[in-house]
């Protein structure tokens, strides 16, 4: 399985232990990269929607996967 298949799987069963780190390398292998914009990152998606994250220390917040 590779990585790409490993982050999703960790994202879809278990997004409370997502880090930071592992969602900005999951967003990046699927062309959706995070942008740093102040205290928080922002995504654009394909459509034109934009999707902001808050990164809490090493932590994601659940809802934000």
């Amino acid at each position: 399985m590779a990585k790409r298949e490993k982050l999703l799987a960790k994202a879809k069963n278990s997004p409370q232990n997502m880090s930071f780190q592992e969602l900005e390398a999951l967003a990046a292998a699927y062309g959706l990269p995070l942008e740093p914009g102040g205290s928080h990152y922002v995504q654009r998606l394909p459509d034109g929607t934009k999707n902001t994250i808050k990164r809490e220390g090493k932590k994601v917040k659940r809802w934000y996967v």
